[in-house]
């Protein structure tokens, strides 16, 4: 079956309008912050809020006579394709202020912002205009629950093919409809992220940050991105409350939404019933007391010598130091934010972190959430079914199924989570490999894969939390780019894009 261009061109117009509507908003910002201290961005926004309007605008019209069907194949094409459109277009203004001089840079830069990794390549980022610093982190919120989630919310036009495109690009095992109609549960999900969107911003108001920088990281932080107004991150504040408030609004945003819509309607229950939550909640504490732990062994074992720079990364050693930077650590690296906190730097803490942060890195939060990583329901899905494979080895006649939240998962399901994982460990593998090429060292070659393919931003070496990403060859930002974006929307649907049998007819 042949591609129905005509309607992807459609549905790629009405997106760029979409998008012109963003930079629209961030057009304004900029021209209100030209006269209140001369930023000189705004013309840079407004030349691609008009190019954007222009090309989408023409596409729309030239397809407006289309097809109201959408293939599978369509469906996935138009999902993966939309988020390069995004950073394709959404890039420019980087280029025209210079904030990013190269297209590689800018590129990868955008990608980052809605694929909510948290990686950048600007060097200053506090020498960047308003404009600038807000459409980065306007970036991160668009693509915080999905660039097609949210058109589908907002353009009833785009009724084509609306549940291909919500499973292409809704995390998890499944699709769970909170209505009948996808843009009607669209539309309820981002319901949910602006109320506690509005929460967050509020709350880090009241605990001293700037209007602006409130509004920036409150963006970032509910997209569970990491992008800051400062080089510092959240540690430039110096505030124990506002660590604490990052931390706890980036545990919420990486919780699966289709439990807060069942409390906001009185189903309190669903939420210590529902055993993915509890096994996010108990893996945070966890994970807490475990890097607690380590802090310990690194400061008091006599075997060894803590140099003082480490000594000095960990902090003053109290124990409410400890626990507020371990939490925190946690927190932004399961949730795939790479906020940095006051004491950050990991790579300092000493190599007995590392493993456990990449792990972290990996797992993710909860699916039908805005967290990155494979998602901690997948790994539960394959701790169940090898439980069950060791019952079986013990007594042949023992059958279990794998059963979530008291629902059987059918075994094609757990087929495809094991097929997902292994070509997850595939790319990872051949990722690590490539850029050794490219000329990184081993210890960067990983974390940055790893970051990469997980959403995160800090990772090992010269990627480390302490460095950005500005140093890494061109080709290997665009490589790092693609393993983004297959990350955002977990493996499957860009991979499909690259294997022959997707494009014959």
């Amino acid at each position: 079956m042949l591609i129905n261009w005509r309607t992807i061109r459609y549905i790629f117009g009405n997106l760029l309008l979409l998008l012109s509507f963003f930079m629209t908003v961030a057009t304004g910002v900029a021209v209100f912050y030209h006269y209140r201290c001369g930023d000189n961005d705004w013309w840079a926004f407004l030349v691609t809020t008009l190019i954007t309007i222009v090309i989408g605008a023409v596409s729309a019209i030239s397809a407006r006579k289309h097809k109201n069907t959408l293939s599978i194949r369509e469906g996935f094409l138009v999902v993966a394709m939309s988020w390069v459109l995004f950073s394709a277009f959404g890039m420019l203004p980087y280029l025209f202020v210079g904030s990013c001089p190269t297209v590689a840079g800018a590129f990868m830069e955008t990608m980052a912002g809605f694929t909510t990794t948290g990686c950048t390549v600007i060097t200053d980022i506090e020498s960047q205009p308003h404009g600038i610093l807000f459409w980065r982190c306007l970036t991160q919120w668009v693509g915080g629950l999905g660039i097609v989630v949210f058109s589908l919310s907002m353009l009833p036009m785009l009724g084509i093919g609306l549940t291909t495109m919500y499973n292409a690009e809704v995390s998890g095992l499944g699709v769970e409809k909170l209505r009948p109609k996808i843009s009607a549960t669209a539309r309820r999900l981002w319901i949910i992220y602006l109320f506690f969107s509005a929460l967050c911003g509020v709350s880090y108001w009241l605990c001293g940050m700037p209007v602006f920088d409130a509004v920036c990281h409150t963006l970032s932080t509910m997209a569970s991105g990491g992008f800051s107004t400062h080089q510092a991150s959240i540690g430039y504040f110096q505030s124990p409350a506002i660590e604490y408030v990052c931390a706890i609004f980036m545990i919420i945003t990486t919780c699966n939404y289709s439990l807060y819509y069942m409390a906001a309607v009185g189903k309190f229950k669903h939420f210590w019933r529902n055993e993915e939550f509890r096994f996010y909640i108990l893996l945070i504490l966890g994970a807490t007391v475990l890097f607690m732990l380590l802090e310990g062994i690194s400061r008091w074992d006599q075997f060894v010598l803590i140099e003082p720079d480490q000594e000095a990364a960990l902090g003053d050693g109290s124990f409410l130091t400890s626990f507020r930077t371990m939490f925190f650590h946690t927190a932004t690296i399961i949730s795939s934010s790479g906020f940095q906190a006051q004491y950050f730097d990991y790579q300092l803490w000493g190599p007995v972190f590392w493993v456990p942060t990449l792990i972290l890195m990996v797992m993710g939060g909860c699916a039908g959430s805005t967290a990155g990583g494979l998602k901690v329901i997948r790994f539960m899905v394959l701790g169940k079914n090898a439980r069950n494979e060791f019952l079986q080895q013990i007594d042949p006649r023992t059958y279990t199924a794998v059963r979530i939240n008291g629902h059987t998962i059918p075994n094609e399901m757990v087929h495809r989570v094991m097929a997902l994982m292994l070509t997850y460990i595939f790319l990872v593998v051949v990722s690590i490999f490539f850029l050794q090429i490219l000329g990184l060292s081993f210890d960067t070659a990983i974390g940055t894969t790893i970051s990469a393919f997980g959403n995160t931003g800090p990772a090992l070496g010269s990627t480390g939390p302490a460095f950005n990403w500005a140093n890494v060859p061109e080709i290997g930002k665009w490589y790092l780019s693609v393993c983004m974006l297959i990350g955002r929307l977990e493996v499957f649907t860009v991979v499909l894009m690259f294997l022959p049998m997707f494009w014959k007819k």
